[in-house]
């Protein structure tokens, strides 16, 4: 095999030749060949095809992995979105990417004025992927390890007041918007679980509602009230689909994820409430329940929870509330 160092000189005397006389360019080659002596040198692959096929097949893939370890198809977009983004920016294979190529990515991100969480959200996604890759034996060693999560202050997400809830009621313009609203402050169902349910999953006699298709691909049983029911049930006798998914749209087909998010999105706007999205809504549920007394194990069921961390995430409780409640409990 040719040593790529020579190949380098030869181009290296063939460009000098045309400024510098021969004696010159001897010496310079001379020069350059000391130096390199310390240096292994490879020829760049300007085959793109190549590059952009292997990376998108071991993307695939980790899609793949991803969907049979029950991630969301939001989920694995995300993910998928990240490595696409560090694959452009790099021009590079993903086994080739060093830890200085993430941070390039990562600060580039931060020029552009992303938020800190988003640019951790990116380092994290990068991070289960480039560890995916080391655990297929892809790469020897996860380059994103080296880089330290990026510290930011949290959010703290607040469940929908009662006059808010009572604006979001008076925004709903049909039977079927009320019945969305009220099924999930009910129910505290994922908008993906709501937009896989059917009509049986529903029990009208024992007020139960059967979660067959939960993150993880986990089923749950969790309770809907009576005035959800009221208002789900008002719906459906009014509808004129005979199908058997709970929910349809304008144009007669099963309501998507989406299609749900933009009913709210709209009952938003006609309400004045902000920040109107389907987890806004099982943060009201958990805390509503949690401020009434229902201890954070039964929560953490009915909320289809793995970690009762995650749960106590998604309970708001005040000062006041905190307050009473120790009263209550030492008096």
């Amino acid at each position: 095999m040719t040593d790529p160092r020579m190949d380098f000189l030869r181009k290296l005397e063939t460009t000098l030749s045309g400024t510098f006389t021969a004696v010159q360019v001897s010496l310079i080659s001379g020069s350059v060949i000391k130096a390199l002596d310390d240096y292994e040198l490879t020829e760049r692959c300007t085959d793109l095809a190549l590059m952009d096929d292997f990376n998108e097949r071991t993307l695939k893939r980790f899609m793949a992995c991803l969907r049979l370890d029950g991630k969301s198809e939001r989920t694995a977009y995300q993910y998928r979105r990240s490595c696409q983004r560090l694959s452009d920016l790099t021009g590079k294979r993903f086994d080739e990417i060093g830890p200085y190529d993430i941070r390039m990515m990562l600060a580039q991100d931060m020029e552009r004025g992303l938020k800190a969480s988003s640019i951790e959200n990116q380092r994290a996604n990068l991070s289960a992927f480039f560890q995916w890759l080391h655990n297929e034996e892809i790469i020897d060693r996860n380059p994103v390890a080296r880089i330290a999560p990026i510290k930011y202050t949290k959010e703290v997400r607040k469940a929908f007041s009662e006059v808010e809830i009572d604006a979001l009621r008076s925004g709903c313009h049909s039977l079927k918007d009320r019945a969305l609203i009220e099924f999930l402050l009910a129910t505290g169902a994922r908008v993906s679980e709501l937009a896989s349910m059917s009509v049986s999953d529903v029990s009208t006699e024992t007020m139960t509602v059967h979660i067959r298709h939960g993150k993880g691909s986990k089923e749950r049983i969790t309770y809907i009230s009576d005035v959800a029911l009221k208002h789900l049930l008002s719906y459906l006798h009014s509808r004129k689909e005979t199908g058997s998914a709970l929910f349809y749209n304008k144009n007669h087909e099963p309501l998507t994820a989406d299609g749900i998010r933009f009913i709210l999105n709209e009952i938003a706007k006609r309400s004045g409430v902000d920040n109107v999205h389907p987890h806004r809504f099982r943060r009201t549920f958990a805390t509503g329940l949690a401020k009434r007394g229902m201890p954070v194990q039964e929560i953490q069921i009915l909320m289809g929870h793995a970690n009762i961390n995650t749960t106590m995430v998604y309970i708001a409780m005040d000062d006041t509330q905190l307050a009473a409640s120790y009263k209550r409990h030492t008096a």
